[in-house]
């Protein structure tokens, strides 16, 4: 008799957590074009130089894939939405790859009514003299 009361109450946790679970930015796209135009990078001196570097980045939600500047691929082993109530940003999504880079993106307009695109950054750590790169990014839906 329990086990019946209980079916409609775990149906409806279920389908809360499969929305909850979704990415925002699927709404728009489940692919994406991001570019950007500079990269920080950050010598094991701490010194960091901003330097004028161009390239494009191309996130792939169905093949679970990110095709750097370098058009090498890396899959997706996990992404995520962060909300923190009370933020004036909606939602950030964060990307962590097999090769340790990490996508930080938020959307330009939460409500999507003046633009579809995401603003972030790709952290990338390394070896070696070079401790970090960051590259600031600008997303658009399509590849």
């Amino acid at each position: 008799m329990l086990k019946y009361r209980l079916a409609p109450l775990a149906a409806c946790i279920a389908s809360t957590a499969a929305v909850a679970a979704d990415n925002p930015m699927w709404k728009t796209d489940l692919k994406w074009t991001c570019r950007f135009t500079s990269v920080v990078v950050c010598e094991r001196s701490l010194d960091c130089v901003a330097e004028r570097k161009e390239g494009l980045i191309k996130l792939d939600y169905p093949e679970n894939l990110v095709t750097d500047e370098a058009g090498s691929s890396h899959s997706i082993k996990r992404h995520y939405v962060q909300t923190v109530a009370g933020s004036p940003i909606s939602d950030e999504v964060k990307v962590e790859l097999s090769n340790n880079d990490v996508l930080w993106l938020t959307p330009v307009d939460g409500a999507a009514t003046f633009s579809n695109n995401w603003i972030g950054a790709i952290v990338s750590p390394k070896a070696g003299v070079v401790v970090q790169e960051l590259r600031p990014l600008a997303c658009s839906p399509g590849l």
